[in-house]
């Protein structure tokens, strides 16, 4: 599942990545007149609508990953058998689970749309710093949503010690499940927030790498 998830990210990145060389061909046969922005905007509606298709497939690659995770995390319990015996406590876990997940990498993929807000404008060059920074960015913020929600299983088991959280999610017991969806959704905000970071750092040093090799 995970290979096939990101292979149809790489097909999609193909087709960005063509979408912007037929904007630059465009610019360059019409100039820097009008057409020339009618062909960037263009662009920018096309990788627009790529960008909503990688969302499209990483909300499944999310559910899939995130249950996964989880799963593992629990001690390889069966997520949907608990969900189907109607066992809140495990339900409400994964529910966490997949908000931070999607919350996470859509910040990667809103920071992919700001960069490559640029190319509406005719702007091609920067609409390709912003493609690239921002599939790097996409491939960080799937790593740190992992590791983020193992490291918040890894710290709430240290400062519970009378606790056994694994047997209490097994048994059912609804309040653990719902502190620690709210720790998972509160964590998964502030990571995001710095998921966004990461790809306005990674956009502006590319720029300035570019540039200096330019000059």
């Amino acid at each position: 599942m995970k290979s096939t998830q990101f292979n149809r990210i790489t097909k999609i990145s193909g087709a960005a990545a063509a979408a912007l060389a037929l904007t630059s061909a465009a610019s360059a046969a019409e100039g820097t007149g009008s057409w020339a922005a009618v062909g960037g905007s263009l662009g920018g509606l096309l990788l627009g609508i790529i960008q909503l298709i990688v969302g499209l497939s990483l909300a499944a690659f999310s559910i899939t990953k995130g249950l996964k995770l989880l799963s593992k995390l629990l001690g390889g319990i069966d997520i949907w058998e608990e969900v189907k015996n109607k066992n809140c406590a495990v339900a409400l876990l994964g529910a966490g689970v997949i908000v931070s997940y999607t919350r996470v990498i859509s910040g990667g993929i809103a920071a992919m749309s700001d960069s490559l807000a640029t190319l509406g404008t005719g702007s091609v060059f920067n609409g390709v710093i912003g493609l690239v920074s921002g599939l790097i960015n996409l491939a960080v913020a799937i790593g740190v949503a992992s590791f983020a929600i193992t490291v918040v299983f890894r710290v709430m088991d240290k400062l519970t010690t009378s606790i056994d959280e694994k047997a209490e999610f097994k048994n059912g017991n609804v309040a653990i499940g719902a502190i620690y969806c709210g720790i998972l959704i509160g964590v998964s905000s502030l990571v995001a927030a710095g998921v966004s970071g990461i790809g306005t750092g990674v956009s502006l040093f590319l720029s300035a790498l570019v540039g200096t090799f330019a000059g």
